[in-house]
């Protein structure tokens, strides 16, 4: 691409124009040590948007480490008029692959930038390989949704905070409700499991209640559990998942809570677990027993003898 060395004042710039940018973050902080000890190898390249007013292509590190040292001017390569705007977003996004693989936010922010410029049925066999991943419509679609959420979302998601599956699921709904969910989310540390578990039966008690999720999710019960001081997080998320069951499937959580109490009677060791059937639909219960020895067998042996005897056992067998 054909381009003109300049020195540039710095001040002229425009280093918050972020439309070739695909990081969320700019952190020149490694850089400044190796320009200040051997000045700038690599110039930025630039375009001119107007009078005296520069836009950056590649090199939003550069130019803020150099700012940050205090340089006035800074020497870039200034591109010739005519490219598309294609043409420049293929450029950044090829100088930052030179350097390392793109993370998932950032081939979010490509697809983002890049869809705009190019026919929709060819986006999938562009813009995959040029972003870095698989050209798979489904692999394409969960990252081009992705683009989608607010940038607080996204630096939750690229610091593992929340899970790929759930910034999925949460890039179909409204900003409200997106940010909604990600306050919740974002105060408990969660598997993607759990994470998603949280999002559909919000959404299915919705649905069920004739409510909106914010309205869930806003629920004086619901924030009693995150706002308690005494409760740690893993405490917080087992709970708060539990409410949820409870107010998704409430005649299921009822008959949980009685199946728990009967069993309670019963005083069973570690080693004896009783299972009611699925969904308490059926009459077939599970006995599981573990053991690690003869003397084991014959102890749990006569756990099982003493619980056949106990008038508790007929009460857990009975209807819930």
């Amino acid at each position: 691409m054909p381009y003109d060395d300049r020195v540039v004042p710095i001040s002229q710039i425009d280093s918050k124009d972020d439309t070739y940018c695909l990081s969320l973050h700019i952190d020149p902080t490694g850089l400044v040590a190796a320009i200040q000890a051997f000045g700038l190898i690599n110039p930025p390249v630039l375009i001119q948007k107007g009078q005296g007013v520069y836009g950056i292509v590649c090199g939003f590190r550069r130019v803020a480490a150099c700012e940050s040292l205090g340089w006035a001017e800074i020497h870039g390569r200034v591109l010739g008029v005519g490219l598309s705007e294609f043409e420049l977003l293929r450029l950044a996004i090829l100088d930052n692959r030179s350097h390392r693989p793109l993370n998932v936010v950032e081939q979010a922010r490509g697809v983002h930038k890049l869809n705009p410029h190019i026919p929709v049925k060819d986006r999938l066999d562009i813009v995959a390989p040029l972003l870095g991943f698989a050209p798979n419509p489904k692999v394409y679609s969960k990252i081009s949704a992705l683009g989608r959420l607010p940038n607080v979302v996204l630096a939750a998601l690229l610091r593992g905070a929340l899970s790929l599956e759930a910034g999925a699921d949460l890039s179909q709904l409204s900003p409200q409700e997106a940010m909604a969910f990600f306050e919740v989310l974002g105060r408990l540390k969660l598997s993607q499991n759990k994470q998603t578990e949280i999002i559909r039966l919000t959404q299915e008690i919705a649905m069920r209640e004739d409510l909106r999720s914010v309205q869930i999710l806003q629920s004086a019960d619901l924030r009693a559990i995150l706002d308690s001081h005494e409760l740690n997080r893993n405490e917080k998320g087992a709970l708060l998942r539990a409410y949820l069951k409870r107010r998704r499937f409430p005649v299921l959580a009822e008959a949980e809570e009685r199946f728990l109490k009967k069993l309670n009677a019963l005083k069973l060791n570690e080693n004896i677990q009783i299972s009611p059937p699925p969904y308490f639909e059926g009459d077939a219960y599970t006995l599981r027993m573990t053991f690690k020895n003869i003397e084991d067998f014959d102890k749990g042996r006569e756990t099982l003898n003493a619980m056949a005897r106990n008038p508790a056992l007929k009460r857990l067998l009975e209807p819930c």
